[in-house]
């Protein structure tokens, strides 16, 4: 039977070890925040017709077609 060993590692100043628990918590917040704007985004402008839309994008200067793009992408896409 082999035995496994674990070298531990001290904590400098008592700071808590910087895992990937910040990073995952930013990214929780990033896809919130994405799934709240395009749920709006839906809410507001889902039912509009096309030509509306399309004057919209115009009127604002974006892309024909970036709002139903935007309102249709999954959260986790940028």
């Amino acid at each position: 039977m082999s035995s496994m060993t674990f070298k531990s590692h001290k904590l400098r100043n008592n700071r808590k070890p910087r895992f990937a628990v910040g990073g995952t918590l930013n990214i929780l917040r990033i896809w919130r925040a994405r799934y709240r704007n395009r749920r709006a985004l839906r809410n507001d402008f889902g039912q509009a017709s096309p030509r509306w839309l399309a004057r919209m994008e115009h009127d604002i200067g974006l892309e024909p077609g970036n709002l139903q793009r935007e309102m249709n992408k999954p959260f986790w896409k940028e």
